[in-house]
């Protein structure tokens, strides 16, 4: 894998941006070796399982007023199938059109601490870097999901891709001063966050600070690869 150095960090977000297209639906077979999708510069290898492409999306983003252009991203959804062709998971992965984004971004956005979500804030709360981590157990509860990320509830609603039963939500913003950024949203069914063995919020915490790894690599590298790691539990 080919290195860029590690950036600098700043943010942006799924509902920021405008959806100008969207591809039509692909399929993998069940119990398929890890499969690539292609998401602007990144090239996201998921764990192997029945996963439904959804597509990819350009999209705009301006990260503050006082910044001159838009960010060229692109985006792409990816639906992991159940035995019945229920949504077990939901990866959504938002990234820089290419590897020409070197000019200075203000993106302005924080990392807010929330009852009941695993945080890691590597960026100290600094609102000129982003670096933000949350985990969220219960995300179906208490309409959290509608009103912590009411366009991607809406987005999921609108295809019928949120997962039927009780489902985890993990969110992971990384982004640098030069116009870099990467950003995850992963909505799992609980039981595949739910280890046999050993300690089950160890487990997590391990699993989402492996997401957040992956997503910190892809926009180091040259090539961009993102490799997610594998559900720690199954269903």
């Amino acid at each position: 894998m080919k290195r860029m150095g590690r950036p600098m960090v700043r943010s942006a977000l799924w509902s920021a941006a405008v959806v100008v297209l969207l591809a039509g639906c692909a399929a993998q077979p069940h119990g398929a070796a890890s499969v690539q999708y292609t998401a602007g510069r990144a090239q996201l290898a998921l764990p192997a399982g029945a996963w439904t492409d959804l597509g990819p999306a350009d999209e705009a983003w301006a990260p503050l007023p006082t910044a001159s252009g838009k960010i060229a991203l692109r985006s792409r959804a990816l639906v992991l199938r159940g035995a019945k062709q229920e949504p077990l998971a939901v990866v959504l992965v938002r990234t820089n059109a290419s590897n020409l984004f070197w000019k200075p971004v203000a993106w302005g956005i924080n990392c807010p601490r929330e009852l009941d979500v695993l945080l890691f804030d590597e960026a100290a709360g600094s609102p000129d870097r982003m670096d933000c981590l949350r985990l969220r157990r219960n995300a179906q509860t208490q309409q959290w999901l509608k009103r912590s990320k009411p366009e991607t509830q809406a987005w999921l609603d609108s295809r019928q891709q949120l997962p039927v039963m009780p489902y985890s939500h993990l969110s992971y913003r990384f982004a640098t001063e030069d116009g870099g950024m990467v950003e995850l949203q992963i909505l799992a069914d609980q039981r595949l966050l739910q280890p046999e063995k050993g300690s089950q919020s160890r487990m997590q915490r391990d699993w989402a600070l492996a997401v957040a790894s992956a997503a910190r690599d892809s926009l180091s590298s040259l090539d961009g690869a993102l490799v997610l790691p594998p559900f720690p539990g199954s269903v």
